[in-house]
């Protein structure tokens, strides 16, 4: 399954990068993220793995983000893998003549066993989350407003 979103974020891309590339910050845009630890490398370049513990749809799930490409403030990708999935996530920013910023992502997921069933029966639900994603993201940069405001 593959599909693209894509948002507006009205900052100026260096201020939307000082937002997105901090670890510290993820707890206030990605929703439902538990604890996160760096497993290896250095945060947020190339090759660093880290492990997330989400809380999704209401079941726990462990994934591991390994960071494939950072060429920041441009693109930003990863790998997430979990239990039944590979998530592959590449991120596109650039600035737009209003000095906003204009962020997009391609979505790519594999599933095996159980995770098959449920990416053919709610293929939306992924969408959906990335979507959320993106807008948590765009009210904590733009307005300094978190997911446990709401």
């Amino acid at each position: 399954m593959k599909y693209i979103t894509e948002i507006i974020v009205e900052k100026p891309i260096d201020e939307v990068m000082e937002l997105f590339k901090n670890p510290e910050y993820l707890k206030f845009w990605q929703r439902g993220l538990k604890s996160t630890k760096l497993l290896k490398g250095v945060s947020g370049e190339k090759g660093a793995k880290r492990k997330l513990n989400i809380r999704l749809e209401g079941r726990d799930i462990t994934m591991i983000e390994t960071i494939t490409k950072c060429e920041l403030p441009n693109h930003w990708h990863a790998k997430y893998t979990s239990k039944g999935m590979v998530s592959y996530q590449y991120n596109y920013f650039e600035k737009t003549p209003e000095n906003h910023t204009y962020w997009k992502t391609t979505s790519e997921f594999k599933f095996s066993g159980f995770m098959r069933i449920v990416g053919k029966v709610l293929p939306g639900l992924f969408k959906k989350r990335s979507e959320t994603v993106m807008k948590d993201f765009k009210k904590f940069a733009e307005k300094g407003i978190t997911v446990s405001d709401y």
